[in-house]
């Protein structure tokens, strides 16, 4: 094996490794359940979980503006600590207003390194010449990531049943610490402020006079960048069927006389299946265009969501959020690639922070109105509003797809 090829395992090992620690949650498919014995209702649970993406919002941009000018290295490092704190805060309180600070705390930490793990990514393949590359990485990396959540999850309701709710905690505030480590061992190639288009420098970017904010303003201005937003509002739309649901599922579940040890497992599932669709993710992304996929995806969950409303049983309630759950793994590799293709390395993580700022605004939001609904109507008529909004994402992607000009390969970029 050449000395290169050495090189590009260990660093393509140390992201995989990286994805891990990122996705590994024990408390993701139980805290609802947590939160419900501590006395907290469903409505102070959106509540909660709105501050949390609130909380993502006020830092999406800021924490995407740190990590290009000073490392999307240290933007991971505080928000694995910042994640490690949370957990622990989970240990110490037990009433609303202390979890409204941890929750404000956890979005704050997950905003931190949101969207650095990606530039990261994309850059020190960019600076190898290995860019087109960078689909099928991150697919994979998407799948082990899901292999860890899904583990995790099933760890989670083991230490629970097993053990303790404090064990949970314990295990997830410790497994942080250790992604911050991590971190530390991955290397970060700084790369000169070029356009995505060989051989062209950016006719927006001074790269001595203007910072990281201004070249940001500049590129959203840009026709370029104006034509990146409404794909934002539609991926987020088709974001807001299946991330509340994941939350809301464990309560639903639960009233379908299912232990905990047994939800655990179903998002175990959830992962797994994940986890094979993002290993095809990026075959299936390098073949077939971002307009096919976002259309086929969307019209899937939205014909699902409405069968899950349905009085179907057990068994089929579960086949079909498995499949719910499935679906994003097309949809989001593609959707990224897409961004990638059309951003270039100055502004790379404050554009993908820009991006879930305004998935954040419109899933904050929908964790209150879905919380509500849910008290007010229970889960069918909740579910079948939330497909109508799932099918206007389409609407978006369809204004950048059309007016935007649609790239269905990773571009070459220069550096």
């Amino acid at each position: 094996m050449s000395t290169l090829k050495i090189f590009k395992n260990k660093n393509d090992n140390l992201y995989y490794a990286l994805s891990i620690f990122i996705n590994l949650d024990v408390q993701r498919s139980l805290f609802v359940l947590y939160l419900l014995q501590l006395g907290i209702t469903q409505g102070e649970i959106g509540i909660l979980q709105s501050f949390l993406f609130f909380s993502s919002v006020a830092l999406e941009l800021p924490s995407g503006l740190l990590a290009d000018r000073y490392g999307r290295k240290l933007s991971l490092i505080i928000g694995f600590l910042g994640l490690s704190l949370s957990g622990i805060g989970f240990l110490l309180f037990s009433s609303f207003i202390p979890f409204a600070i941890i929750f404000c705390l956890f979005g704050a930490s997950i905003a931190m390194g949101s969207g650095s793990d990606r530039a990261l990514l994309y850059d020190n393949l960019l600076a190898n010449h290995r860019a087109d590359e960078y689909p099928m990485i991150l697919s994979r990396a998407r799948a082990i990531g899901a292999v860890s959540l899904g583990l995790s999850m099933l760890l989670g309701g083991i230490l629970q049943d097993t053990l303790s709710w404090n064990a949970v905690y314990i295990f997830f505030a410790i497994s942080k610490i250790i992604g911050a480590i991590v971190v530390t061992f991955i290397p970060e190639i700084k790369l000169p402020p070029f356009s995505s288009t060989p051989h062209k420098k950016s006719n927006f970017i001074d790269k001595e006079a203007d910072g990281v904010f201004t070249s940001l303003i500049h590129f959203f201005r840009s026709k370029k960048g104006a034509f990146l937003i409404p794909l934002f509002i539609g991926y987020a739309l088709f974001e807001l069927s299946t991330i509340p649901l994941f939350i809301y599922g464990q309560p639903f579940f639960s009233m379908l006389g299912l232990e905990v040890p047994v939800i655990a497992g179903i998002y175990a599932a959830v992962e797994a299946i994940s986890a094979g669709m993002f290993m095809v993710a990026g075959f299936v992304c390098s073949r077939f265009s971002l307009g096919l996929i976002a259309f086929t995806t969307t019209i899937a969950a939205t014909f699902l969501l409405f069968v899950l409303s349905l009085d179907i049983g057990i068994i089929t309630s579960i086949a079909t959020f498995l499949i719910i759950m499935s679906l994003p793994a097309l949809y989001e590799t593609s959707y990224e690639t897409y961004i990638h293709d059309n951003v270039e390395s100055r502004i790379r993580a404050s554009c993908l922070s820009f991006a879930n700022l305004i998935n954040s605004v419109i899933i904050g939001i929908s964790y209150t109105v879905f919380g509500g609904l849910l008290d007010t109507y229970g889960f069918s008529v909740t579910l079948i509003i939330v497909a109508a909004f799932c099918l206007a994402g389409l609407l978006g992607v369809s204004a950048t797809l059309l007016l935007g000009g649609q790239k269905t390969h990773l571009k070459k970029q220069a550096i």
